[in-house]
C-alpha cells in the first residue's frame, strides 16, 4: 500500500504493507500534498524493532512496521527541522506543556492530572511521542498517532511554552534548571540519528531548545496541587 500522510507539517510518501499503521494513521492522510521524501520499512527494520523491544514480548510484523516507519521518519525530519522528543505533551489556553522523565516515572499520570483539575480546557497533543518542529517564533509541538499506551493525541500543533522534568517526591517543588544541568537531561529524551550529518542538526536543535524554552524540574507527588503548580509557574 502507497499513501502520503504529513507528521509535523512534512508530507511523506508511506509504502506500508500492514493494516496496523494504516488504521492509527488514517486521521493524518494528506494524498493531496506533495511529499518531501519516501520511507519503507524492509523486514530488517522490523527486526531490528523486535530486538530492541523492551521486555519479552513477540511483537506482529504489522506493530513492529508501524514502529519503524516512525523511525525512519524521524531520521530525515531532522533536515526540515523536526525532531521527536520522549514526552507527554498537552495544550491548554493555546500553549503546549511538555513533560518527561524516564520511562514509569510518572508522565501519563502527571498530564492525567491537569486533564482532571482543568477539565475541558486541557487537549492532549501527544502523551509519549510527539514532534517539536523550530519556527521563527518558537518551537511547536506537533500530535503523532504514535502516542503510548493509552493513545492519548490529536492531530494538532501548538506552541511549546515550557518543559518540565518530572521526580516523584512525597511534597511538590518545582525549580528552573540551571544551564548547567539541561544537556544531559535533554539529551537523554531526544531521538538521536544515525547519521552525524542527522547528529549534528539534533545538537543544534537542542542548543534552539534550550534557549528558546524554559525548563524546570518538578518534584510532585499525584495530586491536584501538583497540577496547580506546574501551571502558575510555566504559565508566567
Amino acid at each position: 500500500m502507497r499513501n502520503i500522510y504529513e507528521f509535523g507539517e512534512i508530507p511523506v510518501e508511506v509504502y506500508h504493507r500492514g493494516t496496523y499503521f494504516k488504521e492509527v494513521c488514517k486521521d493524518y492522510l494528506a494524498e493531496e500534498k506533495a511529499p518531501m521524501f519516501s520511507i519503507r520499512a524492509t523486514d530488517e527494520d522490523l527486526a531490528f524493532e523486535q530486538k530492541h523491544a523492551e521486555g519479552d514480548t513477540k511483537f506482529s510484523k504489522s506493530y513492529l512496521e508501524y514502529i519503524a516507519l516512525y523511525r525512519l521518519f524521524c531520521e530525515q525530519a531532522v533536515s526540515q527541522g523536526v525532531f521527536l522528543c520522549h514526552g507527554s505533551v498537552l495544550e491548554m489556553d493555546g500553549n503546549a506543556y511538555m513533560f518527561t522523565a524516564p520511562s514509569g516515572t510518572g508522565k501519563s499520570t502527571h498530564t492525567r492530572l491537569w486533564r482532571e483539575t482543568f477539565g475541558e480546557r486541557v487537549t492532549m497533543i501527544n502523551d509519549d511521542k510527539p514532534l517539536l518542529r523550530v519556527k521563527e517564533d518558537g518551537i511547536y509541538a506537533y500530535g503523532t498517532p504514535w502516542d503510548g499506551k493509552h493513545h492519548l493525541s490529536t492531530n494538532g500543533n501548538a506552541k511549546l511554552k515550557g518543559i518540565c522534568f518530572l521526580k516523584q517526591a512525597k511534597e511538590n517543588r518545582i525549580r528552573l534548571i540551571k544551564t548547567e544541568e539541561i544537556l544531559p537531561l535533554i539529551m537523554n529524551q531526544v531521538y538521536r540519528p544515525q547519521t552525524v550529518e542527522g547528529m549534528l542538526k539534533t545538537m543544534d536543535f537542542v542548543n534552539q531548545l534550550i534557549n528558546r524554552v524554559p525548563m524546570y524540574v518538578l518534584e510532585c507527588n499525584i495530586s491536584e496541587d501538583a497540577a496547580k503548580l506546574a501551571y502558575e509557574t510555566m504559565s508566567k
